[in-house]
């Protein structure tokens, strides 16, 4: 076996690539003193796995690195390679040629190659040992050694006689079983001690597993103990449920008479302010008329007051000349004679004559008066009459407003009431669809089974419960596209359901027998004509809602589920129990929200009615 060739690369003095190869025989490095010549065999010593940084003339190992000179940078890492001819087998490598590799970074990171494959220094040293050559040998002499080699101890030369002779290798084997060896004992003796002290404790860890075996026992009977009550609880529920949808029912029923009658009542009103606005109108012309009447009445006083005045006049100037008559008819009789017999004449035609327009105008005065007086006093009494019928119409005309005031105040209350259930009502329809948006979907988006189902009421845990996780399950065209679907999650793992993979008629098993008499086909509880409610369908095709599992027969073969929840399956035998929320609420949910999207319709149609004037 020959050094054939070593490649050096950052070792010491040679910062670029450089391969020696060697002929057979004896080869010479020559060279000035400084030229690097021993860093050659600082190599192959290093390159054989020379530990010890002073064996290669260094400080620590970073100093077989190249450290740089004038214009080239420091090198990054060392590394050489020795290549032997292995053509004689003097190596246990099947190969004609053995290259052994080292390297080291500055980080202090190294490595070991032979023929290009990683291994340990350990292996390199056993497999240099089998041919006589190792670090502790005589393969490499440098200046120096021969002068330690013949002025060592006899124990030293011992031992390198030993390393040339390939006794090394075995003695570093038997060191390392003696090591693993004392490993062992140490370990054997922590297993006892272990033991011992695990036999100290056996015996309160018996009674502590004995209690916690009481205890899981009873907690189980716990458990079914509160199924039970949450089972019978759940069915009185049910009937309370029942109970207040009819209620409910009922008081829609009242709502929407109340919203009739407040809409008659609103109508009502209206009718009632146009009958006061008339009345008001006519109120304005009787007080126009009884004003009229008035001012008729006192012009009759005036006219009244101007003919007695017109009278007076009258009557006195008839006194003057009946005075002055008087005073002629005397002055006659002194004197015997009737000088103005002719102007007397002329008085007395003109009394007369004053005597009849006298009497003229007072009848005249007295029936105009009279007609007027009648027509005032008709005029009185029809206007009389006029104002009792208006006191009397606008008396029930009050009692009409104050009662559409009234009818107005409780159609308020009923319109405030209505917004805010309507407010109510839209924050829980709100609710309900954040939590279907926050719950719905299979995994990598896409649809799940749940997503295309309308259960109904009452039944939805059961049929959570028959179908197991397959309610979050994807539903996909085809098994490409599942598996597609599958890559997508990643390490999330999911689901896929494959429409149309299900074979055999879903029909016929829901005309089978009932496996007990009151069981319902779960499959009929599955509303919609979907693509996932006919996988559903499919998958319910041998499930039943049942009271109870005790009166299953034992030849009962499908699935069994109660409302509460709880499944069994006969042919995995596998009971089950669904938890609360999840996709089984998503059911629940989407089922009230059409009763409360119903409700919120409603409302709002009550609200309008309400808010209409």
């Amino acid at each position: 076996m020959n050094l054939k060739a070593i490649s050096l690369k950052g070792f010491k003095s040679f910062p670029d690539k450089t391969l020696l190869e060697f002929a057979p025989g004896v080869s010479v490095v020559v060279g000035p003193n400084g030229s690097g010549k021993s860093n050659v065999t600082d190599a192959v010593l290093w390159a054989m796995g020379e530990q010890s940084p002073l064996a290669v003339r260094g400080q620590s190992m970073q100093d077989v690195i190249f450290s740089g000179g004038h214009g080239r940078q420091a090198a990054r890492a060392a590394e050489v390679e020795l290549i032997f001819d292995n053509s004689d087998g003097g190596l246990a490598v099947p190969a004609a040629e053995v290259a052994i590799m080292r390297r080291l970074d500055r980080s202090g990171e190294g490595e070991y190659r032979i023929n290009g494959a990683r291994c340990r220094m350990t292996d390199v040293l056993e497999l240099l040992s089998d041919s006589g050559l190792g670090k502790e040998g005589h393969s490499v002499i440098g200046q120096g050694r021969v002068e330690a080699i013949v002025s060592s101890k006899p124990r030293d030369r011992r031992l390198l006689i030993e390393e040339a002779a390939g006794l090394g290798k075995h003695r570093r084997r038997r060191r390392r079983a003696q090591l693993k060896l004392d490993r062992t004992r140490d370990n054997l003796d922590r297993a006892l001690d272990i033991e011992r002290e695990a036999r100290a404790h056996l015996r309160p860890l018996k009674r502590q597993a004995e209690a916690a075996e009481i205890h899981a026992r009873l907690e189980r009977q716990v458990l079914e103990t509160r199924w039970s009550i949450a089972r019978d609880d759940l069915l009185a529920r049910s009937g309370e449920l029942a109970a207040a949808e009819a209620a409910a029912v009922g008081a829609r029923a009242a709502r929407e008479a109340l919203t009739a009658e407040a809409a008659e009542i609103a109508k009502l009103r209206g009718l009632a302010e146009q009958e006061l606005a008339g009345r008001a109108r006519k109120r304005d012309d009787l007080a126009q008329r009884t004003y009229a009447v008035r001012a008729a009445a006192e012009r009759l006083a005036e006219r009244a007051e101007s003919a007695e005045a017109a009278v007076g006049r009258i009557e006195s100037r008839i006194a003057s000349d009946s005075s002055e008559m008087q005073r002629i008819e005397a002055e006659l009789l002194e004197g015997g004679e009737d000088p103005q017999a002719g102007r007397r004449a002329s008085l007395t035609t003109r009394l007369a004559e004053l005597d009849a327009e006298l009497a003229r105008e007072r009848a005249g005065e007295v029936e105009g008066l009279v007609s007027a007086a009648q027509a005032a006093a008709e005029a009185q009494s029809v206007a009389a009459a006029e104002v009792a019928a208006f006191a009397d119409r606008s008396a029930a005309a009050s009692a009409d407003v104050e009662a559409a005031r009234q009818e107005q105040s409780a159609a308020d209350r009923a319109r405030d009431e209505a917004a805010g259930q309507l407010s109510k009502a839209e924050r829980e329809l709100s609710s309900i669809d954040a939590f279907l948006r926050d719950n719905s979907g299979a995994p990598a988006g896409a649809r799940s089974l749940a997503d295309g189902l309308e259960v109904e009421a009452g039944f939805e845990r059961a049929v959570a419960a028959a179908l197991g996780g397959a309610l979050t399950s994807a539903v996909v065209s085809d098994i490409s596209a599942g598996s597609a679907l599958l890559d997508a999650t990643g390490e999330r793992g999911g689901r896929a359901l494959v429409l149309g993979a299900l074979s055999g008629d879903a029909g016929a098993l829901v005309s089978a027998p009932a496996p007990v008499a009151g069981a319902k086909h779960l499959g009929g509880a599955v509303g919609g004509d979907t693509d996932e409610a006919e996988l559903a369908r499919a998958l319910l095709a041998d499930a039943w809602v049942v009271d109870s599992f005790d009166a299953l027969p034992h030849s009962f073969r499908g699935i069994a589920a109660t409302v509460a929840g709880r499944a069994w399956s006969a042919t995995t035998g596998e009971i089950r129990q669904v938890p609360e929320g999840g996709s089984t609420r998503v059911l629940s949910e989407r089922n009230r929200r059409e009763g409360v999207v119903a409700d919120v319709a409603a409302k709002r149609a009550e609200l309008e009615v309400a808010t209409t004037p």
